[in-house]
């Protein structure tokens, strides 16, 4: 069974790699064909002229004449030959080639033959690093500064990273001239080839640039603040996948950020490149590390470690190289640029490699991190084998492309992984709920069993109690050859038997207030009121305090059970009539506030000492042991009150009476 698993999952693989493979390269020729500087280029004739299209715009690739370390200005040109090597833009990644120490940097001077008619404008992308513009002889303008002495070989230099246009009118025959300075990057002069064209024809392709480029910037960067916020949420193992997955959106989107720098200029050229190389190589970091957690959760961890240090070290190369070797050792920057190419091609391969060992685990969702590692390293190999030979008008480059596809591709198995999460939380709440609600249905029936039991259990005692008790009784009454000490048992007896019957009754009381849940219905409660009192006041004044009431007209609608509201209100009522003397009175009123209900029940009896008031609704407290009480009515009135929503609270000073107060919450419908 394994091993048709395995095979399955290897079939998959191979069809996976070969599908991505054959749509990679058929969309980078669909590139390379339809926007690629060097196929749509201008013209040459035979007299090395660059035929400018009136419509349109083209590519200013060959014909160019390259004057190694020279600023040569239009005047030096009419007064004699230079001597010139012919080139197109992107042969000469730097001067290197032209000095026998390999110091890529220096000076240059590019010269070409434009034919055409009418008003044109020409992009002069990322000229590297300084440069001056010369159309027949009139300066058009500058980026940074650039100025030299070709005798004492003095050069006056300030780099500036700038996309400019220059518009100027072509009558028949012109002669273009850029000068450049390089001494900041590894690579210099015309190494992107300018665009030159009609202006809206130049224009809509600036924009579309600017399009492709935000739309590439501003997702990753969604994405990444998406992440940096879900990451600070978590608490669980995807915590540092979800931290590297936003890591690898935010360094792509400070990756792919350049074009909007380039637009309005930025002077800091070495710290611009080394920000971008420490990006790209950070973004390989990010990707391997999610691999690495994703795909070989569990040992290897000789090559997790290795890994980490080359890449963690690349990321510390490409930064401290640029800014601190070059300057010192200028040599070395003809190695630099392809030592980080195969990097990044070899990084792809282990990518690659284990998104194709996670396939054949049959780990979920590896077909789509398997489908963007081989587009990214396709991409990668593509770019290191077309230098020279391709560069996209107003799209991104491949590598760019590709490095886009595996932060969509991780994109998509973050939502993929949050989404099964989601389900599998669902279910667990789900079932979560039923087991709850099947709990709660046992619960209740075992407190509606005990609750019976307890009715039973007490039924059944107080009949033979209250046999005890009568029997007791006619044996004292009747004197039935009684000394005086078996009489003072005889009422002991019972004594004990009227104790043993109040707490049965208590036990009862309880077992119907826990057995189940109450029934609410709605409420007015000034009539509930008002019928409590007129029943209860022929009761109370036979106790003879005088029993009053002071109900508000304002209708109080609350949800309420009827027969433990009663009970509740009868337990305040009965205690009051037990600590108020005859001549005192007994107050049941109701006032509302809009939101709650006030019911209070105020005596003008003993009173309850300070020292009590905090223990009086707690069950078996009690301050009337003298009189058999067993502090259970008040505790029964609180249970009440709570499962109406509402508080209950005692004010009370010793000698001048007490008052129980009870807030009930209102409806909110507006009852007729």
């Amino acid at each position: 069974m394994k091993q048709i698993i395995f095979t399955k999952s290897a079939f998959q693989t191979i069809l996976v790699i070969a599908g991505t493979i054959i749509l990679s390269l058929l969309g980078l020729s669909a590139g390379t064909r339809y926007d690629n500087k060097y196929i749509t280029k201008a013209a040459l004739t035979q007299d090395n002229l660059c035929i400018i299209p009136e419509k349109g715009y083209c590519s200013l690739v060959d014909g160019w004449e390259l004057y190694p370390d020279l600023l040569l200005f239009p005047d030096d040109f009419s007064s004699g030959t230079q001597s010139y090597y012919n080139t197109w833009a992107g042969e000469y990644p730097n001067l290197s080639l032209f000095h026998e120490d390999k110091n890529p940097y220096g000076i240059s001077t590019w010269r070409m033959h434009l034919s055409g008619n009418g008003n044109v404008l020409l992009y002069l992308q990322e000229p590297l690093c300084a440069a001056r513009v010369y159309v027949n002889g009139l300066c058009l303008g500058e980026t940074g500064v650039i100025s030299s002495d070709n005798h004492s070989l003095r050069v006056t230099y300030a780099p500036l990273i700038k996309d400019k246009a220059y518009s100027f009118f072509l009558d028949g025959e012109a002669e273009l001239i850029i000068q450049t300075a390089n001494y900041s990057h590894y690579y210099g002069g015309i190494w992107y080839a300018p665009v030159i064209g009609d202006a809206d024809s130049v224009s809509h392709l600036i924009a579309s640039r600017m399009l492709i480029y935000g739309l590439l910037f501003f997702s990753s960067l969604t994405l990444a603040i998406f992440c940096i916020v879900l990451w600070e949420r978590k608490e669980d193992g995807s915590r540092a996948v979800t931290f590297y997955f936003g890591m690898l959106s935010l360094t792509f989107a400070v990756r792919i950020c350049y074009p909007f720098l380039r637009l309005f200029g930025v002077p800091l050229v070495r710290t611009l490149y080394a920000i971008e190389d420490a990006a790209a190589v950070s973004g390989i970091y990010f990707s391997m590390q999610i691999a690495l957690l994703l795909f070989l959760p569990d040992g290897f961890t000789r090559l997790k470690k290795l890994l980490h240090i080359l890449s963690l070290g690349l990321c510390g190369i490409v930064i401290i190289v640029p800014l601190f070797v070059f300057p010192a050792v200028p040599s070395l920057v003809i190695w630099y640029g392809p030592f980080i190419s195969w990097y990044k091609i070899l990084m792809a391969f282990l990518l690659i490699s284990l998104t194709v060992y996670g396939s054949f685990m049959g780990l979920l969702h590896i077909k789509t991190i398997l489908a963007a590692a081989t587009t990214n390293g396709i991409c990668l190999l593509y770019s290191v084998l077309t230098i020279g030979y391709y560069e996209p008008f107003a799209g991104a480059y491949p590598e760019e492309y590709g490095t886009f596809c595996m932060v969509i591709a991780f994109a998509v198995l973050m939502v993929r992984r949050s989404r099964e999460m989601s389900e599998e939380n669902r279910k667990l709440n789900l079932h979560l709920k039923d087991e709850v609600e099947e709990k709660t249905e046992h619960l209740h029936r075992l407190l509606s069993e005990r609750g019976q039991l307890i009715a039973e259990l007490g039924h059944d005692m107080k009949s033979p109690l209250t046999s005890l008790s009568n029997m007791a009784q006619i044996i004292r009454l009747n004197d039935i050859m009684l000394d005086e000490n078996t009489r003072r048992r005889m009422m002991h007896i019972e004594e004990q038997c009227n104790l043993l019957s109040e707490r049965l009754k208590s036990i009862q009381e309880i077992a119907a207030q826990t057995s189940s849940p109450a029934t609410m219905e709605p409420l007015l409660l000034n009539t509930f009121l008002s019928d409590f009192y007129h029943n209860c006041r022929p009761i109370i004044e036979l106790y003879g305090p005088n029993f009053l009431e002071n109900i508000t007209s304002r209708p109080c609608h609350i949800m309420a059970n009827r027969e433990q509201l009663f009970r509740a209100l009868e337990n305040l009522l009965y205690n009051a009539a037990d600590f108020t003397p005859p001549d005192g009175k007994i107050t049941l009123s109701l006032t509302s506030d809009g939101a709650f209900a006030y019911i209070a029940v105020a005596d003008t009896g003993c009173g309850i000492p300070e020292k009590d008031l905090p223990n009086i609704f707690h069950r078996s407290y009690t301050t009337r042991s003298d009189k058999g009480g067993q502090g259970l009515g008040l505790a029964i009135t609180r249970a009440i009150v709570l499962e109406h929503a509402g508080q209950i609270e005692a004010v009370s000073r010793e000698g001048a009476g007490t008052t129980f107060t009870i807030s009930l919450p209102l409806l909110t419908e507006n009852f007729s």
